[in-house]
């Protein structure tokens, strides 16, 4: 069911908006256009209540912990119901209206930690197809839509074993499309021709050990790099090939949060036996665990939610509620603030603001400033949250248990 707030507005605000796509910035996986939490939206804004300043809401049928992805006039999201569908959700963006449903994927509900869905893994898209990424019995299984519904094709390209369940999000580059699926059984990184499905390459990790870290292309001195980390290792890798560039021990076994980078530096972070954070210089070949680790510390460390990197600082929201800020290059930190509640949802930013937001629904919105905590608004929509925000088109897309929220301007 949509819901919208105040119809004659909104169809003013679609009219002034329609020009704007042309500039404005995708969100085509999770953690946005760089895989990093950033926006280069500026227009984005930083109140909203469960009724104000909601251009629409839209019920999501079953459950998933999914992140919504944005591209051009089209949302997708994904979810699973009690028969075992695997569903994905295209969404109108003007109007919230969901343009088709389509299964996916039928499978019994996998064996997973009870924080888990059997739809938490964030879809893809490069603005044609879209894909999806479950855990079909005993398979990964990847596919690829086109933006009709209609399927392209189906790949089961690795076994899978896990106790947590699965949780592994794709991510392209330039024709691949790449999966890193740290596991106790086949555990790989992969890389599939994102127009068949046709493997590519593969890299496979020192240890079969469960993380759950999507890797992140970066750039450094003009190449680019595929960072991949979990199972106590950090990797670089050609995206076009998966030749490894450098490697380092750690940060620990069990990793979930995202990677960030920024001033030749990569943050990996891990929550299990020992939480710990590790900053890695990124020009490095070879085994560079004795020589290219800039700082590791064990203290004020986040398990689940993503940091974000902006102008030498590194912000981070720890799983029970505390905001720090901490200087990139040294790892200590510049301030704390706590904001309670519980997170799982990762950071985002936009036009200096950061977005965090708690299981609760409620987001506190804070300036990403070096000196101190400037807090602007919190604002609550008073429904459970695991997934991370979406932006795009000055518009924040808000997926909570039940529904997809987006919030801007009429």
């Amino acid at each position: 069911m949509i819901r919208r707030i105040g119809k004659t507005a909104f169809a003013v605000g679609t009219l002034l908006l329609y020009g704007q796509f042309a500039g404005a910035e995708n969100w085509p996986q999770w953690r946005g256009p760089r895989g990093d939490g950033t926006s280069s939206e500026t227009n984005v804004l930083v109140r909203w209540s469960h009724e104000e300043n909601v251009l629409w809401k839209v019920d999501v049928p079953g459950e998933g912990h999914s992140s919504p992805i944005v591209s051009e006039k089209s949302a997708f999201v994904t979810s699973a119901d009690k028969a075992g569908q695997r569903l994905l959700l295209r969404i109108d963006v003007d109007s919230g209206a969901v343009s088709w449903s389509r299964t996916a994927l039928a499978a019994e509900r996998e064996e997973m930690h009870s924080e888990n869905s059997s739809a938490s893994s964030t879809p893809a898209t490069d603005g044609e197809y879209v894909y999806t990424s479950f855990q079909g019995g005993d398979k990964v299984d990847i596919r690829c839509f086109d933006f009709s519904g209609k399927q392209i094709w189906a790949a089961q390209p690795l076994k899978f074993s896990g106790q947590h369940g699965y949780s592994y999000s794709p991510i392209l580059y330039r024709d691949l499309l790449i999966l890193d699926c740290r596991q106790e059984g086949e555990a790989a990184t992969i890389a599939l021709d994102k127009r068949t499905g046709k493997e590519r390459w593969r890299n496979k990790p020192a240890r079969e050990r469960i993380s759950h870290v999507t890797p992140l292309i970066m750039n450094d001195s003009g190449a680019d790099q595929l960072i991949v980390s979990g199972s106590d290792e950090t990797r670089s890798l050609n995206p076009l090939t998966g030749t490894e560039i450098w490697r380092c021990k750690g940060p620990n076994d069990v990793a979930v949060a995202g990677l960030s980078y920024g001033d030749g530096l990569v943050f990996a972070t891990a929550g299990y036996p020992a939480r710990t954070r590790v900053a890695i210089r990124v020009d490095g070949h070879g085994d560079v665990t004795q020589t290219h680790v800039a700082w590791r510390d064990h203290r004020q460390v986040t398990y689940v939610p993503s940091p974000v990197f902006y102008h030498d600082h590194l912000y981070t929201v720890v799983d029970d509620g505390l905001l720090y800020c901490f200087d990139a290059k040294t790892g200590r930190a510049v301030w704390e603030q706590r904001v309670g509640g519980h997170f799982r949802s990762s950071l985002v930013l936009a036009a200096e603001n950061i977005y965090a937001t708690n299981d609760k629904g409620s987001t506190t919105v804070f300036q990403a400033n070096p000196k101190q905590y400037r807090p602007l608004a919190t604002n609550d929509l008073k429904e459970f949250c695991y997934a991370t925000p979406a932006i795009s088109n000055a518009r924040l897309y808000l997926r909570t248990g039940s529904r997809l929220w987006c919030i801007g301007n009429r």
